[in-house]
């Protein structure tokens, strides 16, 4: 059997990879001894191929999940190779799971053979509007708790639809509500709105090119204890959103439609139309891939994520 999942909305995809993996432990096997996994960016053909064509040990099957292959950017010839072993696998007894943090490049030629082998493929595009309102209340439902619609309207104007930033956040105020409403006033005391501050406060710090503030501005949110991989994604969300910003505003898109036309909150177009304009499309797009960049490595390399995060910021 073979599964590929893949899309913008990593979180989900995330989700349903740790699903796949519980339900094999759960009905397959317990030990997890069969549970193989291969990254993609050192990726070995022939360590895969050795996995591939074993059965499984005491049990029916093994699960070999391969990660980030396709955002590795594998050459031809490695991809031509898988390609014609998978295709001899198609009868095994195994799992094949192949895993994209992301949105692959859909014209490579594995990409598309992914997508037409038979099996399960699923595309997590990010949640918009009401089915991403929606998800937010079932999350918050199943785990006890309740929040108001000022609340919810809130958490999405800041987080936007970036699930592992909503989660976070909705943890932390689900633990402090005890299964009492969310308010907005838990929202704006206790997670977004500060956090989102010093986020404002350092893309303008970047903007004047001012490395000193903005480092300064990085480290106090780690010393207060804040994840580095969430901090990275609340920057690169905010450069997404000067990007955005700046793209229209040189299509001289009048300031006051841009929130409506971004379907962000006024406040967060309102932050962001200084700095925006203080950077050019082309810098901005540069910083947004080197931030993509930093998140490959702190997944990657030995390198603190903190010595990771101080590098960017003095680079970008």
């Amino acid at each position: 059997m073979f599964i590929f999942l893949y899309g913008a909305d990593s979180y989900r995809s995330a989700q349903k990879l740790k699903e796949i993996k519980e339900n094999f432990k759960e009905k397959t096997d317990p030990s997890g001894i069969n549970l193989v996994t291969f990254s993609g960016e050192n990726f070995d053909l022939e360590k895969y191929n050795n996995a591939a064509c074993q059965s499984g040990f005491l049990v029916t099957k093994r699960l070999i999940i391969v990660k980030n292959l396709l955002l590795n950017k594998p050459n031809k010839e490695l991809t031509d190779g898988l390609i014609e072993l998978i295709s001899r696998l198609k009868n095994s007894d195994n799992i094949f799971v192949f895993w994209e943090n992301g949105e692959p490049d859909q014209r490579a030629s594995f990409f598309k053979f992914l997508i037409k082998a038979r099996g399960m493929v699923q595309n997590f595009e990010l949640l918009e509007n009401a089915k991403l309102e929606n998800w937010v209340k079932k999350y918050v439902a199943d785990r006890g708790g309740q929040i108001n619609a000022s609340a919810l309207n809130m958490l999405l104007s800041f987080s936007g639809n970036d699930l592992w930033l909503i989660t976070n956040d909705l943890d932390k105020l689900l633990a402090y509500k005890n299964n009492d409403a969310i308010t907005a006033s838990d929202v704006k005391q206790f997670v977004t709105a500060k956090l989102h501050e010093n986020i404002f406060g350092l893309s303008d710090a970047l903007a004047e090119n001012n490395k000193k503030k903005a480092v300064k501005l990085l480290n106090e949110q780690l010393a207060a204890g804040l994840n580095e991989i969430y901090l990275l994604s609340m920057i690169t969300r905010q450069f997404r959103i000067l990007t955005e910003i700046k793209s229209l505003l040189s299509q001289s898109v009048p300031a006051s439609q841009i929130a409506a036309k971004l379907k962000l909150h006024p406040y967060v177009v309102k932050k962001s139309l200084i700095p925006a304009q203080k950077f050019t499309l082309a810098k901005l797009q540069n910083v947004y891939q080197q931030l993509i960049e930093t998140e490959k490595k702190i997944k990657s390399t030995s390198l603190s994520q903190p010595t990771l995060l101080n590098l960017l910021i003095l680079q970008i």
